[in-house]
């Protein structure tokens, strides 16, 4: 048995398939999600104190903010980016609860890049731009955690379409 097999199968309980089916990924979205609230209030409280900081040769500290998505792309289009994460987020959640249950890497990626994506749509939505305080050289641009959120997800989405895809059939079927 594999580990998401076990996992899922013991978060069985009276209730319906779907929602103890989702319990797991609800848990990483709110993870994903708190996670990036909390070190954008910390950044934006160490900032504020300090001022860019260079922690390592490989990471400072500096305070950045983003009215576009990934890397700046689409700024000053306004609240359209915020509508378009609005039904993109929609359509991902849609997507996940309809997965197998055997294709529970992809889930629980989704799960994640849902958990970035809304910490990022927050800030757009009250703030109207996205705090961004992680720069290295390693990657282009300033980034957040939300963002590794969102990497991180589509990579596990990824990983699972191709480690698990003889159930990536039935889903495409039947959708």
């Amino acid at each position: 048995m594999e580990i998401g097999d076990w996992l899922f199968s013991n978060l069985q309980s009276p209730i319906s398939n779907i929602q103890s089916s989702m319990l797991l990924p609800l848990l990483f979205i709110f993870l994903a999600f708190l996670a990036d609230r909390l070190t954008k209030l910390w950044a934006a409280q160490f900032l504020a104190a300090n001022g860019p900081t260079q922690v390592h040769a490989l990471l400072t500290i500096r305070e950045t903010y983003n009215r576009g998505i990934a890397l700046g792309l689409f700024q000053g289009i306004g609240p359209i980016v915020g509508w378009l994460t609005v039904f993109v987020v929609l359509g991902m959640v849609v997507y996940m609860v309809r997965l197998p249950w055997e294709q529970w890497l992809a889930r629980l990626g989704l799960a994640i890049l849902i958990g970035g994506a809304l910490g990022n749509l927050v800030d757009r939505v009250f703030v109207g731009q996205v705090l961004d305080f992680i720069e290295t050289p390693l990657r282009p641009g300033i980034f957040n955690v939300a963002d590794v959120m969102i990497y991180l997800g589509l990579a596990l989405v990824l990983a699972g379409s191709f480690l698990q895809k003889g159930t990536r059939d039935d889903v495409m079927r039947d959708a």
